[in-house]
C-alpha cells in the first residue's frame, strides 16, 4: 500500500505545479542523468514512467524489499553505479520497488527548500500533505514509533519453526514498502478514495 501514498504524493505536487508526470525523472533526481540506456534512442525515464512500472528496470522482487532500510548515500551509489534495464523505458510492465523509491527521492528533492535529509523529507511530505489531512494518526513508516504492544510481527517458516522476520528501519527505499497502519487508519483511506 506504501507505492499509492508515494503515486499521491507525486500527483500532488503536480497539482501544485512543481512537476509534470512527463518530465524526465533525471531533472529531479540527478544521479540518473549517467543511467546508460539500453539502446541509442532510448527515451529518458519519466515520472509518469516510473509511476507506471514502465521505466524499463527488471522485476526486483524480493531485492527491493531488502534496502528498505538503505541510507540516501546507499541510493545514490546504487544509482550511479548503473541500474541494469530489461527493456527501454515506455515498452513493457515490469514491477520495481526501485522505481518507487526513486519516486519517493523526487518527493524529497521537490518538496524541500534545502538540500534535504532525503528520507525525512518525504517522510515528512507524506504525513503533511495526506495522512494528516485524512486523520491518519497511527500510520507511520517508522516501525520504531509504534507501541511495541500494537505492532503485529510477520514471521518466516525457517528450520522447522516459526521465526520473527525483524522489521528494517524506514530509510531510502521507504517510498516503496514500509507504511506500519492500523485497520481504522485504512478505514480512513479507503473511505477517501469511496467519496472521490
Amino acid at each position: 500500500m506504501t507505492k499509492s501514498f508515494t503515486a499521491i504524493a507525486i500527483l500532488k505536487l503536480r497539482d501544485e505545479g512543481k512537476l509534470a508526470l512527463d518530465d524526465p525523472a533525471e531533472k529531479y533526481v540527478p544521479e540518473m542523468k549517467s543511467l546508460v540506456y539500453p539502446t541509442s534512442d532510448s527515451p529518458r525515464i519519466t515520472i509518469r514512467h516510473l509511476l507506471s512500472h514502465a521505466e524499463g528496470f527488471p522485476e526486483d522482487n524480493p531485492w527491493g524489499d531488502q534496502q528498505l532500510a538503505d541510507t540516501d548515500e546507499q541510493m545514490a551509489a546504487l544509482i550511479t553505479s548503473g541500474i541494469p534495464f530489461s527493456n527501454a523505458p515506455g515498452i513493457a510492465y515490469e514491477y520495481s520497488n526501485f522505481g518507487f523509491a526513486i519516486l519517493g527521492r523526487i518527493v524529497a528533492n521537490v518538496s524541500a527548500s534545502h538540500p534535504p535529509d532525503k528520507t525525512a523529507a518525504y517522510t515528512r511530505y507524506v504525513a503533511e500533505h495526506v495522512l494528516k489531512p485524512l486523520g491518519m494518526t497511527s500510520t507511520t513508516l517508522a516501525p520504531a514509533s509504534v507501541p511495541a504492544d500494537r505492532l503485529a510481527h510477520g514471521y518466516r517458516w525457517e528450520d522447522e519453526q516459526w521465526k520473527n522476520e525483524p522489521l528494517l528501519a524506514n530509510g531510502s527505499f521507504g517510498s516503496m514498502g514500509g507504511m506500519l497502519t492500523t485497520l481504522s487508519d485504512l478505514g480512513k483511506y479507503v473511505g477517501a478514495f469511496l467519496a472521490g
